[in-house]
């Protein structure tokens, strides 16, 4: 007896297509929230994040670390 008939009377087949179909549910899912539902507003904060200026300064002690 072979493993292939062994897995096919198992009658797994069902549980890949589930899989599938949650795993696409899923990623439509991402896709419709990244390009339609989350505002524009909030994109375009996050994209001037690295130039904002929070005032924040660094003490430096011994041997050039900062703390």
């Amino acid at each position: 007896m072979k493993l292939s008939d062994i897995m096919g009377a198992a009658g797994l087949t069902s549980w890949a297509e589930i899989g599938l179909i949650i795993s696409f549910l899923t990623f439509a899912a991402i896709v419709a929230y990244v390009f339609v539902i989350r505002s524009r507003a909030s994109y375009e904060d996050d994209r001037n994040l690295p130039f904002k200026d929070d005032d924040v300064t660094l003490s430096v002690t011994e041997g050039g670390k900062t703390s």
